[in-house]
């Protein structure tokens, strides 16, 4: 006896063609064949109901290769190898740290060894429908919706409860906090990120130099000369000038070194 036609949902014809192709043939094969080795569930009822071309299904169902398959000589990478691009750009979208257009060309060069052309991103795409191309969002704005009202009662409903418990005293109660301030103006980006990944926040571009503000604020009214941190190759004298560092803040060298650890020269 023939399996029952499954009936596909909404969510089976949002799929990928490829997979709703796969869907249909196994419903195909799931319904069984007449004696003339015509199948119980036609190509053409089955087409229609996955939203794929009859002909299409026809050819998969006597083994004709796909598209991709065809033309994998052809293409610039393995199939093994795009394999690891996909979960890596799916793992760096995750990270907040998302592939671009720019750096996935970058990688596919290095992998195979050959000159990738401007238009290879967007073949590479096409045939990763697990992917998609969405606009990073600034992680400021992420931050700026998690400031509201409530959080910032409860925080100092519990702050006011450790001060009364502990009886600590308002000089002995210090903010610390740090800034990172990117040189140039941050744009948004096209990022390659997982098809299921609703959102994608840059958390910094790495084409802008970056500056750290420190700064220690006392409940009492007191606070500590606040600190810069920023990237140099050697100390320049206008830096302590008066005119140029009206709150005498203490500022720090940032040199990288060649195993990629950074030294800091304190003055």
């Amino acid at each position: 006896m023939s399996e029952p036609i499954p009936s596909p949902s909404n969510n089976i014809l949002a799929q990928p063609q490829e997979a709703r192709i796969q869907l249909a043939i196994k419903a195909i094969t799931m319904a069984g064949f007449k004696p003339n080795g015509d199948p119980n569930f036609s190509f053409r009822k089955a087409a229609s109901i996955y939203n794929i071309s009859r002909s299409t299904l026809s050819n998969r169902m006597k083994g004709v290769c796909t598209h991709v398959e065809a033309h994998v000589s052809q293409q610039k990478l393995s199939p093994a190898e795009e394999d690891v691009l996909v979960k890596w750009a799916k793992v760096l979208g995750r990270w907040e740290v998302p592939l671009t257009y720019s750096i996935l060309t970058t990688y596919a060069s290095e992998i195979s060894g050959k000159q990738i052309g401007e238009c290879w991103p967007k073949r590479f795409l096409a045939r990763h429908p697990e992917l998609k191309l969405k606009m990073t969002t600034g992680l400021e704005k992420c931050r700026a919706k998690a400031l509201n009202q409530t959080a910032v009662e409860g925080f100092y409903d519990i702050l006011e409860g450790v001060v009364k418990e502990f009886d600590i005293k308002p000089e002995n109660m210090w903010n610390m906090d740090e800034k990172g301030v990117q040189l140039g103006i941050g744009a948004k980006v096209a990022a390659i990120i997982d098809h299921d990944q609703a959102a994608v926040y840059s958390v910094e571009d790495g084409n802008h130099e970056l500056v750290t503000v420190i700064e220690a604020v006392c409940a009492n009214g007191t606070a500590l000369i606040p600190s810069v941190i920023f990237q140099g190759a050697r100390r320049n004298l206008e830096w302590g000038r008066p005119e140029n560092n009206p709150s005498s803040a203490r500022y720090v060298i940032r040199l990288p070194c060649p195993c990629r650890l950074l030294k800091c020269l304190f003055v």
